[in-house]
């Protein structure tokens, strides 16, 4: 940023502008704040966004996700919203449970196919 000036009359070092100059500049833009300046930009809509939620956590907890949220290199809001929606999602434990067995199974006939191969 420029140095602090006092001076209508000096020069900004980054603008190179006088206090006078960049006065009118800003009085111009604020009185032409209402017309459109360069190509207009289209707007997306997400409607499927319904709200904002505020959430409270000790400078601690927040400390604890927010290196959770770099070691999974995603933004901090971003980690708290997918921890949320997994903490959400229903398990049908049973279901759970019959795959896991199924699995154990399928391994332990592997292992036995591969042991009588050998």
């Amino acid at each position: 940023m420029g140095a602090v000036m006092n001076k209508p009359q000096e020069i900004d070092e980054v603008t190179g502008l006088s206090v006078a100059e960049m006065e009118a500049i800003a009085e111009d833009l604020y009185e032409h704040r209402q017309e459109p300046d360069g190509p207009e930009v289209p707007v997306e809509h997400a409607p499927e966004i319904r709200s904002v939620v505020s959430v409270r956590f000790s400078r601690r907890e927040l400390d604890d996700i927010a290196a959770a949220a770099r070691a999974a290199d995603q933004p901090l809001s971003t980690y708290i919203r997918n921890a949320a929606l997994t903490a959400a999602v229903t398990v049908d434990l049973e279901a759970a449970h019959r795959a896991l067995h199924a699995a154990t199974q399928a391994l332990g006939r592997l292992g036995r196919s591969l042991g009588s191969a050998a």
